[in-house]
């Protein structure tokens, strides 16, 4: 059915210009970025729409530690043994089970807890908790943490965008600001297929492999993605006001039908 392959790769700085825990909508029509065009236009008779199968983001350069998109948020925490609270006074957008990077800055005692990469737990609008080797306590000081890169995606049903009005939120990935997760996953290659970001569609294309719960049901059946009919467009954008200082790039792939 899909007929004319097409990948696309577009490298994405360009931020919401507000966080998502505001909205999702971006706060000026630039503030997004095209990645995949299904003929918005309306000058290619030849194709009905667009098929994709695969979206994956691609760190712009590499890295051995953590990823650094924008700077890191200041913060404060307060640690006792290996519980450690941080405090993000103008609030986050962790969730619990997600992996940050974490710089300690200063300390009120003892020795200054170890800088590294921890698994967030028990979070609050503005702090979260984090497992760290044991130092005793109660120990205080300043922070650094290098936040998860949320994206959204958005659908528009125009060539030209002239209102917010007309970016549609579909789905968001959260990429952690680790190089690689605790489970070996490398983080700098985020595919959205393998990490369920992508919604269930009904493919166009009978696939084999065996069912969702299966062990090989990353890589067997295509069943997630999305279908675009001919005058879409895809853009996406990340959270907060700021563009980043390094982007990645959004590679698109799928195809015209």
């Amino acid at each position: 059915m899909v007929d004319r392959p097409a990948t696309t790769s577009t490298l994405v700085t360009v931020a919401a210009g507000q966080s998502f825990n505001t909205s999702y909508t971006p706060t000026a029509v630039g503030n997004a970025t095209k990645v995949f065009d299904a003929d918005s236009a309306l000058t290619d008779t030849s194709i009905s729409g667009a098929y994709i199968d695969e979206i994956w983001f691609q760190y712009a350069k590499h890295e051995v530690e953590f990823m650094a998109p924008v700077a890191g948020t200041a913060g404060t925490y307060s640690a006792n043994s290996t519980t450690c609270t941080v405090t993000v006074a103008g609030g986050h957008h962790i969730k619990s089970g997600q992996e940050v990077a974490v710089n300690f800055t200063t300390y009120s005692s003892g020795s200054v807890p170890k800088d590294g990469t921890y698994i967030v737990g028990n979070v609050t609008d503005t702090t979260f908790e984090v497992g760290i080797p044991s130092q005793g306590g109660p120990i205080t000081g300043n922070v650094t943490v290098y936040q998860p890169t949320l994206f959204c995606f958005y659908l528009v049903n125009a060539g030209t965008v002239t209102n917010t009005n007309q970016f549609f939120p579909l789905f968001t990935a959260s990429i952690d600001s680790v190089v690689k997760s605790t489970n070996g996953t490398n983080k700098q290659n985020y595919s959205l297929t393998l990490h369920e970001d992508l919604p269930f569609i009904n493919h166009p294309v009978v696939q084999a492999g065996t069912n969702f719960t299966s062990a090989n049901n990353e890589v067997a059946p295509k069943q997630r993605g999305l279908m675009l009919k001919r005058g879409q467009a895809l853009y996406v954008a990340s959270t907060g006001s700021t563009a980043l200082t390094t982007g990645f790039y959004c590679n698109v792939q799928g195809g015209y039908y």
